[in-house]
């Protein structure tokens, strides 16, 4: 018996087997104990005199032993699964490592990245080599290597964009802060690639200098370092008498033609664009400019304060304009001939009975028929001619209308006027007395 406590249900009362190396609980028949492991280092001697070891070394986060099949001779059966991982791993990071000329520094840093990746579950879902390639490139950055992720795109033949969002995924769980690349690093490389010959160290050299000037005018901040490199060679290029094309430097920079004449846009807008070639190598400005990117906002800034400037100026324009409209319009409606009498007030009431809807539908119609209609010239001279005459007919009987009914309102209003009487104009008239008759 022994004193020991049963971890399910709290019995005291443990069996303990120390021929087998097992412990059982008597209440509830838990095997607490399967077998004893000796921590001791136990040695014994070999037949050519030396000693060795007796066992076998087990890790700690190990499950139990391998087994094995002769001297030398192992197998990955009843191995974990994580470790069996991290080995594979470890094997495509020496591959891939090899290839990219890093050193041994480079590559244990890459595995311990992949540990914890391992560790935080992040390699699920995603393939190995994609994993292994992002800790790599975590690697180069952090170390400052010479390497870019397209390297390593090549090198697996995966999309560019696949590699990079594992990368962010990898700097992000991890809490790694990868620093920013220094363009500096791939002018060796590149000018190389570009075969300057004799003079392909002071092409670099013109090449780090133009970078550094560009660095100060903060052209680097948010760019990619391979546009950069490829503007400063192609012009450090020109200025040794090579005659590089913008072509030959995006096959070896890997960017698009757009992306370098921007780089070179954005240089020539800086003070250094300015200098010749012997003040440029001698002077050194102090001035710094501001980010291209702070420019470019500044300048969309200002161009949006010209249009709404522009825009209020026509605005006020029209409205001038449409005051003048009116004015006009006025003084039209005030020197037209005005009808007068009962064609005055018949028009007037016309014209308010009207609905408006009815009139701007009769407008349109008017329009459409003026559209519509087209006529020779003498035929529309004609009816020109016509249309006047019964303008004029009307116009006169507007008028004799009109005098005719002034004069019919005056012989209104006077008293009609009493003719003469037959005694004034002939006298007295003649009785029967006067003339004898009985």
């Amino acid at each position: 018996m022994c004193s020991r406590v049963c971890k399910n249900c709290g019995g005291t009362d443990i069996d303990v087997d120390q021929a087998r190396g097992d412990a059982v609980c008597m209440g509830c028949g838990s095997v607490l104990e399967d077998n004893v492991i000796v921590s001791e280092v136990q040695f014994m001697e070999t037949g050519g005199g030396g000693s060795s070891a007796v066992g076998q070394f087990v890790a700690g986060d190990a499950s139990g032993r391998n087994p094995t099949f002769g001297e030398g001779f192992y197998t990955g059966v009843g191995r974990e699964s994580r470790a069996q991982t991290l080995q594979n791993g470890r094997r495509q990071i020496n591959t891939l490592g090899h290839q990219l000329q890093l050193n041994q520094h480079c590559l244990d840093t890459a595995f311990n990245f992949y540990k914890m990746a391992v560790c935080k579950h992040l390699t699920r879902g995603r393939r190995v080599a994609h994993v292994v390639a992002a800790c790599l490139y975590l690697v180069c950055r952090t170390e400052g290597t010479p390497h870019m992720l397209l390297d390593l795109s090549d090198l697996l033949q995966v999309n560019v964009y696949v590699l990079g969002r594992t990368f962010l995924i990898l700097a992000r769980e991890l809490c790694i802060n990868a620093p920013a690349i220094d363009p500096c690093l791939y002018i060796p490389r590149f000018a190389h690639m570009l075969e300057f010959g004799e003079k392909n160290h002071e092409v670099s050299m013109t090449a780090l200098r133009l970078l550094q000037r560009m660095k100060r005018d903060w052209m680097h901040t948010g760019r990619r370092p391979s546009g950069l490199c490829g503007a400063a060679l192609l012009v450090a290029a020109r200025m040794h008498e090579f005659r590089r094309t913008i072509k030959e430097i995006i096959s070896v920079v890997k960017v698009c033609e757009a992306t370098l004449r921007k780089r070179l846009n954005e240089f020539e807008d800086t003070p250094t664009s300015q200098l010749t070639i012997e003040e440029f190598m001698k002077v050194d400005l102090d001035q710094e400019c501001d980010p291209p990117s702070f420019i470019a906002g500044q300048r969309k800034k200002r161009m949006k304060l010209l249009e709404e400037e522009l825009e209020k100026k026509i605005g006020d324009v029209q409205g001038e304009i449409h005051e003048y409209q009116d004015e006009i319009e006025m003084e039209l409606e005030q020197s037209r001939t005005k009808l007068r009498g009962m064609y005055g007030s018949y028009a007037k009431t016309g014209t308010a009975q009207r609905d408006p809807q009815e009139k701007e539908e009769d407008d349109d119609d008017d329009d459409d028929d003026d559209d519509e209609i087209s006529l020779p010239d003498g035929e529309d001279e004609e009816l020109k001619a016509v249309a006047q005459h019964l303008n004029k007919d009307l116009c006169d009987q507007v008028l004799s209308g009109e005098e005719e009914e002034g004069d019919g309102e005056r012989q209104k209003e006077r008293p009609p006027r009493r003719g003469p009487s037959l005694v004034s104009l002939l006298g007295p008239m003649p009785t029967a007395a006067s003339l004898g008759l009985p």
